[in-house]
C-alpha cells in the first residue's frame, strides 16, 4: 500500500509539473498598464487582472466599460485594449530568440491598438472578428469590431483587410483606413483625417499620472514695526526682473517689490512698501507707508 501511494503521488507531481510547463510555454504576454477593473477568463475561471499579471494562449481578456488594459506580448509587441472590449488570444508562438512565428487574436467586440514588433522572416500577426480578419507584419494599427462591421485604421506600415463572407481583400497603407460589413467586400482605403486617428488613440491610451504641483511658498507677513537698522533685513524671493544687483556697494535688489539694496552705502529699500534707506547717512524710510528717515543722519519721523 505505501508503494502504491508513493507511485500515485509521483504521478500527480509529474502531471502538475507538465501542466506548469505547458502553461509557461503558452505565455502570451504580461500586463504593463491597467485602468479600472479588467479580467481574464481561463479554464472556466474569471480572475481580476493586475499589473505584471500574465495572459496565456486561449485566455479571454474582458475589459468592461470605464476600464482599459495594455499588454506587452512575448515578442515585444504592444496591444492596448479599449473599454467595452473582449479579446481572446487564439495563438501566440515565438522561437527561442523571442521572435514571433504566429499571433492570432480574436476580437469579439470593442477596439484594440496593436504596435507590432518587426521580424526578419515571414511571420503573422492577425486580428479576427465575426466580419473578417486583418493582418500585418510590423505596423501600428487599430481594429474596431462593431455589430456587423469592422473598421481598420493604419498609422504606420500596411495592413491587409479580408472579408470573411466574400474572401475579397484590400491593402490599407499608412495614414488610411477601411471597413468591411458582413457578407460584403471591404471598402476601398481612404486617407483618414487626424481627428479620426486621435479619437481611436484617446480610447486606447491609458491616462498618464500627473506630477504633483510643488507647494507654494507663503508670502511673508507684513509688519508695521520699523526694522532694526543694525540687523540686515531678510531678502524676499526675487521677482521679475529682480535678482542680485551689486551697484558699487553690492546688494540684493528686487524691483518693484523692494529688497536689499546697498548702493553705495547699503541698506534695505522696498520702493512700494517702505523700509530701510541709507540716503546718504542711513536710516529708516517708508515711503509711501511711512517710517523713519534720516537723510542727513539727524533722524526724525516721516
Amino acid at each position: 500500500m505505501p508503494l502504491v501511494l508513493a507511485r500515485t503521488f509521483l504521478v500527480l507531481v509529474l502531471v502538475l509539473l507538465c501542466l506548469g510547463t505547458v502553461r509557461a510555454a503558452d505565455l502570451a504576454g504580461t500586463v504593463v498598464g491597467i485602468a479600472g477593473d479588467c479580467f481574464v477568463e481561463a479554464d472556466g475561471k474569471r480572475i481580476p487582472l493586475k499589473m505584471g499579471g500574465e495572459v496565456h494562449v486561449a485566455d479571454t481578456i474582458d475589459v468592461p466599460a470605464n476600464a482599459k488594459v495594455k499588454l506587452r506580448m512575448s515578442d515585444g509587441s504592444i496591444v492596448s485594449v479599449a473599454s467595452g472590449s473582449q479579446l481572446t488570444i487564439a495563438a501566440y508562438s515565438i522561437d527561442a530568440d523571442g521572435k514571433r512565428h504566429e499571433a492570432t487574436l480574436s476580437l469579439t467586440q470593442g477596439l484594440l491598438r496593436a504596435v507590432v514588433t518587426p521580424v526578419d522572416r515571414p511571420a503573422t500577426f492577425e486580428v479576427g472578428t465575426a466580419v473578417g480578419a486583418a493582418g500585418a507584419r510590423s505596423t501600428d494599427w487599430f481594429v474596431d469590431a462593431q455589430p456587423g462591421q469592422m473598421v481598420v485604421g493604419v498609422l504606420s506600415g500596411t495592413v491587409g483587410l479580408k472579408s470573411a463572407g466574400t474572401g475579397a481583400e484590400v491593402i490599407i497603407p499608412a495614414g488610411s483606413g477601411a471597413s468591411a460589413a458582413s457578407g460584403q467586400d471591404p471598402t476601398a482605403p481612404r486617407v483618414w483625417r487626424k481627428a479620426e486617428f486621435n479619437a481611436l488613440i484617446a480610447r486606447t491610451d491609458l491616462p498618464q499620472a500627473t506630477a504633483p504641483k510643488p507647494p507654494q511658498r507663503r508670502a511673508a507677513p507684513q509688519s508695521d514695526e520699523p526694522a532694526n537698522p543694525d540687523t540686515p533685513a531678510p531678502n524676499p524671493a526675487p521677482e521679475s526682473p529682480g535678482g542680485y544687483n551689486p551697484g558699487q556697494g553690492g546688494g540684493y535688489y528686487t524691483p518693484p517689490a523692494g529688497g536689499y539694496n546697498s548702493a553705495p552705502n547699503g541698506g534695505y529699500q522696498p520702493p512700494y512698501g517702505g523700509g530701510y534707506s541709507p540716503n546718504p547717512g542711513g536710516g529708516y524710510g517708508g515711503r509711501p507707508g511711512g517710517g523713519y528717515q534720516s537723510p542727513s543722519g539727524t533722524g526724525g519721523r516721516y
